[in-house]
């Protein structure tokens, strides 16, 4: 194999690396751990959440400078949510 072809295969493995273990942040964790627990307790049975991709998508979008406003509010309505119905509601 030449160098070319094991960096073709190396490059996109290492980036995968470091995207699973890019720190996330402490909002985004918060955010969708109640977001995830709202869901499993939702009686909608199409109700689907998966709580680690909420978290890498939640923390890519905080590190943009154009979209980190966007997560602080959406992490805001989760955390004044009174009720999983408010929570669900979140935009």
């Amino acid at each position: 194999m030449s160098c070319r072809g094991l960096a073709r295969l190396l490059v996109p493995l290492a980036l995968l690396v470091a995207a699973c273990t890019a720190p996330k942040s402490k909002v985004c964790r918060e955010t969708c751990t109640r977001e995830a627990d709202c869901h499993e307790s939702s009686e909608e049975e199409d109700s689907t959440f998966d709580e680690g991709e909420c978290i890498a998508a939640c923390a890519a979008l905080e590190r943009d400078d154009q979209t980190r406003g966007l997560v602080t509010r959406h992490a805001e309505c989760v955390a004044r949510a009174q009720s999983c119905r408010e929570v669900l509601e979140c935009k």
